[in-house]
């Protein structure tokens, strides 16, 4: 009777020669290798697209300035050399201790005005102003009242005193006064006069006295103007520095 060790070899060669010759199921291997490499290729895409995505945004904070991938960081202060500010004067503006060096122009085309009168009231005060105008045709004429006629006290060209727009050293602040609010008809042959009355305001550390001590060092300089011609009227504007476009009239303090 046959050992069961041979009873055992003889079914598995029995079994052998009954199977199929060995095969592999490359369809279902293959559908699992193309799956894997579908999702690893979608992977690699979108690891990709963020990495476009994080350089585009980085990219638009340098360019633009922005914040990269909103860190929230602050931009920090440019350290980049850019130009000193500087204090400029407002316009408008006359100050104590500036230089004025507008010439003079008695002529402003249709109107010409000169200063035909500085009188010494007292050693204590300015002097009484009196303007006398001029046109080439009837006009009727437009200004500030007399008392607000823009006076300039100079001394050797520098500004030491006047009114009623006349800072003090430092002061840089705007002033104003009433620019419309007065009139009077000229026409050829027939002048007008107006009293500008005395300005009182001196700049800091000078006196009356002094200046009538030795007027000749000093000079009296009336700003009108800009002209603005509309034909039967004829608006004298308030004086703004620079005084280019201003009919500016001086004359000397009496000895």
């Amino acid at each position: 009777m046959p050992s069961d060790d041979r009873l055992w070899r003889e079914r598995l060669a029995s079994l052998a020669d009954q199977a199929a010759p060995p095969s592999l199921a490359t369809d279902r291997l293959r559908a699992r290798i193309r799956r894997r490499r579908g999702l690893l290729a979608a992977s690699t895409g979108a690891a990709s697209i963020m990495v476009v995505s994080l350089v585009t945004v980085a990219a638009a904070g340098i360019v633009g300035g922005g914040d990269p991938i909103g860190t929230g960081a602050t931009p920090g202060p440019s350290t980049s050399a850019g130009p000193t500010a500087t204090t400029e004067k407002e316009p408008g503006v006359y100050v104590c201790g500036d230089r004025y060096d507008h010439p003079g122009s008695t002529s402003g085309g249709i109107l010409t005005a000169e200063v035909s009168s500085v009188a010494k009231v007292n050693s204590h005060s300015g002097p009484a102003v009196t303007v006398t105008f001029v046109a080439t045709r009837a006009v009727q004429v437009i200004s500030s009242p007399p008392t607000l006629l823009q006076v300039l006290y100079l001394k050797d060209g520098v500004i030491v005193g006047g009114g009623p727009m006349v800072n003090n050293p430092g002061d840089t602040r705007a002033q104003s006064i009433d620019a419309i609010g007065y009139g009077f008809v000229l026409a050829p042959g027939k002048p007008h006069q107006q009293q500008l009355g005395p300005r009182e305001l001196l700049c800091p550390s000078l006196t009356w006295s002094e200046i009538w001590a030795e007027p000749d060092r000093y000079e009296v300089a009336v700003v009108l103007g800009p002209l603005e011609d509309r034909g039967e009227d004829l608006v004298i504007n308030a004086p703004l520095p620079p005084a280019a476009a201003s009919l500016v009239v001086k004359a000397a303090l009496p000895g």
